[in-house]
């Protein structure tokens, strides 16, 4: 359902079974959320599967990996496709990843690097760890909804101009728009690049402060006029 929370779970397939049958049954509570993911979540698909979980990792809201001991099957030599799920979830939004690994088997080699690479201390991730599925499932639902809740509470010392910018950039004339933003002490500058075409606006703060919804359906206006 497209207003539904998109989670992905991704992990090996054939000895993760029972972890993530866990999490499945966990997000079944949650009407609000669909899981999506490799067999045996994924509905049927015309085209290439290995394409299909790569554009999920991409598109979904929440990204789960599960480490465990295998590195699982590899799309091209020192690459599986689990890592490469893992790849464009974090090029597409870093902040969305979730990582849990299961410490009761000793990882092979190939797979303890990906999960050297998954935890760097400078750039990774924290990796939550668990022996038991249902200790998976709390911590599951744990993060998740801390998650959900850092997202929904943006905090209590953002501005009207935080808030704004925030909303903005989501919104945009068609998919394939980009959009760039500058903020200085006076103005917002928002730049899209629609259909070859840069279109500039700006908004004071004094504005934005005083006729914040009116800032944004002027903006979506300015959409239209544009296609």
């Amino acid at each position: 359902m497209q207003n539904k929370i998109t989670v992905m779970l991704s992990s090996t397939i054939t000895d993760m079974s029972a972890d993530r049958d866990a999490v499945v049954k966990l997000f079944e509570r949650y009407p609000f959320v669909e899981l999506i993911g490799a067999n045996p979540i994924q509905k049927s698909y015309a085209s290439n599967p290995y394409s299909n979980t790569l554009d999920m990792a991409e598109a979904c809201d929440f990204y789960i990996l599960l480490l465990g001991e295998r590195y699982g099957y590899e799309i091209r030599p020192g690459l599986s496709a689990t890592e490469a799920e893992f790849d464009r979830a974090y090029q597409t939004n870093p902040t969305k990843i979730l990582v849990f690994k299961n410490i009761s088997k000793q990882p092979e080699l190939k797979q303890q690097t990906f999960i050297n690479k998954v935890g760097d201390y400078c750039k990774g991730y924290w990796i939550s760890t668990y022996n038991y599925t249902h200790d998976l499932q709390g911590l599951v639902d744990e993060s998740f909804l801390g998650l959900l809740k850092e997202r929904a509470l943006i905090g209590p010392k953002l501005s009207y101009v935080d808030h704004f910018v925030r909303l903005v950039v989501q919104r945009r004339p068609n998919q394939d728009a980009v959009v760039y933003y500058n903020v200085s002490k006076d103005i917002v500058e928002l730049t899209y690049e629609v259909y070859g075409k840069s279109h500039i606006v700006q908004f004071s703060r004094d504005r934005i402060n005083t006729d914040f919804w009116g800032c944004v359906s002027e903006l979506e206006k300015q959409f239209s006029s544009w296609a």
